[in-house]
């Protein structure tokens, strides 16, 4: 380890050694999880308010009996430890209640995108294989409309629900709201899915321990002195991570309040803080350009926000949000759902994802990429070769060693298919990100890019091949490739494709969004299409993007026909110069 680091390493020891016991009853064996923890504060802290969401709140006890109502009704349908069942709903109390429910019965709740339909819906629960599926209303129509192979309890009058779908409001009505029979649950159980889609291909379910959860609750409420009389505001969705697990565990844990709404809102972010009494929030990098992007007021400092956790806060934003909002501190952090790295930027350095924790730099390395096929570079000695300090590398996480085992995907094989072995010395092991970052010579490392054929928009992953095989099924299209590219001003990348069309004719814009609105969520729908005659591959007849993606959407650059998603025209329209023009200059968004 280099002095440098030890040394900053050293300064921290008081702060994580105040955690050190309470990690410990939190490990693989341990028995200090969700299923304890909602009772125990229930117990402690009453009719103290846990949830704010948006005009209706719930206590600490309330919320107990709530879980225990899921749980019975859960138990009734013959979910026991180990089981898989399914919950796709908007951010709720309800969610959160379905979700505790099973940790006291050591069941696994797979939380599903609530934005998808058609076949991704349905791919996603025939890879989860839950016993059964819990609903809200606004997903209804989506459930409705695919194959269901197992029951569907969804909110809603059973007379007004549609054939096939159960009344969950009426099994909650008749379960029992007293503590259930509870599971032996440790730390190393699963206690949930989450579905995320790594670097290539369709969303899968990662796997997700009691421990990651609990452990998440315990060190992030120490680092951010969150306590009883905070309130933690998380309006991004529950079925990811961040608000999961630096949100709502963390207010739970610290036995403060969580606060969250159905969907986010940048006009209605700052009236929810000072509703809430927030003084915590939890962002991704594109909301906070969404609060930078409204009208600046006198009253962007009237809020109560100390702290802001969160990841994707990239540089051009940083600096501006704090001055502009006044948020003392900012946690920018580093981890993917199923990975085995984890970094946070506690010293408030702008731009930076963070250093990993005390003493646990051996886990992370930054490996060269070959410029011309953009796989790992090996050296004359067959080994990765490591990259300097601020080159750009693959960030790779060391299985077998570290805060965080790599559990991967509920698939074995997709979860082989991310490591590479005999990387550094014979025998060793490591997780691929699919992520380029650099590090400087203070241990921080910096997010440069996403690889591999996933990008991120709109805050959500998107997978390049479950879009291109829903433009396959489009009236009219032959063939396509999917990419993201570059926007001005904009975080992640916006999806473009390139399709053929079937006999050389025109692209009919008006039934290709027609097609992609009813059968991809919003974030995965192309912003842009480019029309080519063919399609390159390359010897292995993979299909050839990085020109397609460097060339972009500039008319300047690319001869063959573009497009442009225009929701408001309800078609695909042609991309002038003009209208490039404005998306460049930031007077259009997409």
């Amino acid at each position: 380890m280099r002095l440098r680091w030890l040394i900053q390493d050293l300064v921290e020891i008081p702060t994580f050694a105040r955690m050190s016991l309470a990690l410990r009853r939190a490990s693989a064996e341990g028995r200090d999880t969700c299923a304890t923890l909602v009772p125990r504060q229930a117990e402690r802290l009453g009719d103290a308010t846990l949830l704010k969401f948006e005009d209706e709140t719930v206590s600490y006890a309330g919320f107990e009996r709530g879980v225990n109502r899921f749980a019975d009704h859960l138990r009734r349908e013959g979910v026991r430890k180990g089981d898989v069942f399914a919950l796709v709903m908007q951010n709720s109390p309800s969610f959160l209640m379905a979700e505790a429910a099973a940790a006291k019965l050591g069941a696994v709740a797979a939380l599903v995108n609530h934005h998808l339909v058609g076949a991704a819906l349905e791919h996603v629960l025939e890879a989860g294989q839950p016993r059964l599926v819990v609903a809200d209303a606004a997903a209804v129509p989506a459930l409705a409309a695919i194959r269901r192979r197992v029951p569907v309890f969804a909110e809603g009058d059973a007379a007004a629900l549609p054939p096939g779908l159960e009344s969950l409001d009426a099994a909650l009505a008749a379960a029992d709201e007293r503590p259930p029979p509870t599971a032996d649950v440790r730390g190393g159980d699963v206690f949930l899915y989450i579905y995320t889609s790594g670097t290539t291909g369709y969303p899968k379910p990662a796997i997700i321990r009691h421990m990651r959860f609990t452990m998440g609750g315990i060190a992030l409420s120490g680092l951010f002195g969150i306590g009883r009389d905070d309130c933690v505001y998380a309006p991004l969705p529950l079925y990811h991570g961040q608000s999961n697990f630096v949100g709502f565990s963390v207010a739970l844990r610290a036995g403060g309040a969580f606060a969250s709404r159905r969907m986010f809102s940048a006009r209605e972010f700052l009236p929810d803080v000072r509703r809430h009494g927030a003084t915590m929030f939890v962002y991704v990098g594109e909301l906070c350009r969404y609060l930078l992007a409204q009208p600046p007021s006198a009253a962007d400092r009237d809020h109560r926000l100390r702290v802001a956790a969160g990841a994707g806060m990239r540089p051009d934003v940083w600096k501006a949000f704090q001055e502009r909002f006044g948020v003392a501190r900012i946690f920018e952090m580093y981890g993917a759902t199923e990975a085995n790295v984890t970094m946070m930027n506690r010293g408030n350095r702008p731009g930076s994802v963070g250093r990993c924790y005390p003493f646990q730099h051996g886990g992370a390395r930054l490996a060269k990429l070959d410029g011309a096929t953009g796989e790992l570079a090996r050296g004359a000695d067959g080994r990765l070769i490591e990259c300097l300090d601020g080159e750009p590398g693959e960030l790779l996480g060391r299985v077998g060693r570290g805060l965080i085992s790599y559990d991967g995907y509920v698939d074995r094989e997709q979860s082989e298919r991310k490591l590479v072995r005999d990387a550094f010395r014979p025998g060793d092991a490591w997780f691929r990100t699919g992520d380029l970052l650099t590090r400087d010579r203070d241990g921080y490392y910096f997010f440069v890019d996403r690889l591999g054929d996933t990008f991120r928009w709109k805050g959500e992953n998107v997978a390049t091949q479950e879009v291109a095989d829903t433009l396959n099924q489009a009236p009219g299209i032959a063939e396509s490739t999917v990419y993201g590219v570059a926007v001005p001003g904009a975080d992640g990348r916006a999806g473009m494709a390139a399709v053929v069309v079937k006999d050389g004719g025109a692209l009919d814009g008006a039934a290709l969004w027609s097609h992609v609105t009813e059968n991809l969520p919003a974030f995965a729908r192309p912003v842009f299409v480019r029309q080519v005659a063919s399609l390159a591959v390359t010897g292995t007849l993979k299909q050839r993007k990085v020109e397609l993606r460097d060339e972009g959407f500039d008319p300047a650059r690319v001869e063959d026909p573009l497009y442009l998603r225009d929701d408001g025209e309800r078609r695909y329209v042609p991309l002038s110069p003009a209208l490039h023009l404005a998306i460049a200059s930031g007077a259009r968004r997409p």
